[in-house]
């Protein structure tokens, strides 16, 4: 194997995508711009949740609890009569209506509070039930208490910390999943553009081996995949503010073993199509089960038994506990060895299939 060749075959690659304006957006546009959309929704100033609150009785602890819910920043409370309430809850004007009877702490009384929720939007009604969940509580604590104070709770954490938002939670996981999907777009059809044009068979006639086909291929694809990573992991820290705890640069070295990975498993694939909306196929069948199994929804331990085995197989899910590993817990590469020996050998493994089936299509 000559690696002089593969790398005139990789630098034909690089100037090719240099000439190619969509495919370097897709590359370094498309995923900030997505990224951007994300941190907009997580961080951005959305309405508040609207509550009607009834008062039906005059009583200290009624009062308690409707002033904590007042000092809740994401609640918007309105007083109001129980007729008007109700009728604004079926409208959609509120999100839900608490009605309050006269609180006391009297032996033998049973009041009972009724929270009715519109509940077509899940994501209000949870926050709604939370907050009633919390005020009552602590304003019987309020209530009760000689000084008029709650006890106070003091959380330690032991991996991020109350300066970490739902955005940094997500954060490494949305890293790992859009550098893995936007790769395997690219590769996979920029690899069909090239055999459907005849390059492949051209280069097959040529002194070039089938190994050193697909290595140059690969480091070609690699290079701009390496690229991507920086930026994605640049524009999230530096624009987006995320909060981390570990090393920079493994953040950018796992994502980009996983986009390696990534461009040999789309070398591989594109064999398998004779048309780009062929290799847009694909994408349910590869994209799809790592969004939804590699832990990016739902933690791995939460899902039954058979998908959890079907998520240890997946390169997505090792990528995204690496990441949180890195930028959550602040893990060091000591501890990641199970983790990078699963994405190189995803590639190495994902590289062999590739040659084989070139050597197959060709035969």
């Amino acid at each position: 194997m000559s690696w002089q060749r593969v790398l005139a075959l990789m630098l034909r690659i690089v100037r090719q995508f240099r000439r190619d304006r969509r495919t370097l957006a897709l590359i370094l546009v498309v995923p900030v711009l997505v990224l951007s959309l994300l941190g907009y929704i997580y961080r951005g100033s959305g309405e508040p949740t609207r509550l009607a609150v009834v008062l039906e009785g005059d009583s200290p602890l009624a009062r308690q609890v409707l002033a904590l819910l007042e000092e809740n920043s994401s609640l918007q409370v309105i007083v109001m009569e129980r007729e008007p309430a109700l009728q604004a809850v079926d409208r959609r004007e509120v999100d839900g209506v608490l009605v309050l009877p006269a609180l006391s702490f009297q032996p033998g009384t049973r009041p009972e509070v009724e929270l009715i929720l519109e509940g077509s939007q899940p994501s209000a009604a949870g926050a709604i039930a939370g907050a009633v969940s919390r005020a009552l509580p602590q304003a019987i604590i309020q209530t009760m208490s000689p000084s008029g104070q709650a006890i106070q709770i003091e959380p330690r954490f032991l991996h991020g910390g109350p300066q970490f938002d739902q955005l940094d939670y997500f954060a490494p996981t949305f890293i790992g999943f859009f550098a893995f999907f936007f790769v395997f777009l690219l590769t996979s059809v920029s690899f069909l553009r090239e055999r459907l044009q005849g390059s492949i068979e051209r280069l097959i006639v040529s002194p070039l081996d089938r190994k050193e086909i697909v290595l140059g291929y690969m480091l070609g694809f690699t290079l701009f995949a390496t690229v991507q990573s920086i930026v994605m992991v640049i524009f999230t820290v530096a624009v987006l503010r995320i909060h981390y705890a570990g090393e920079l640069w493994l953040v950018v070295f796992l994502t980009f073993l996983l986009t390696v990975g990534a461009v040999n498993l789309g070398i591989f694939l594109s064999a398998f199509a004779r048309t780009e909306l062929q290799v847009v196929q694909f994408i349910p069948m590869v994209i799809t089960p790592q969004g939804l199994l590699s832990g990016i929804i739902w933690p791995v331990d939460s899902l039954p038994r058979p998908l959890q085995w079907l998520a240890q197989a997946l390169p997505l899910t090792w990528a995204n506990e690496a990441l949180r590993a890195v930028m959550i817990r602040g893990e060091g590469l000591d501890a990641l060895g199970l983790h990078l020996m699963v994405l190189i050998g995803f590639a190495a493994a994902m590289a062999v299939l590739a040659m084989v089936t070139l050597r197959r299509e060709v035969a």
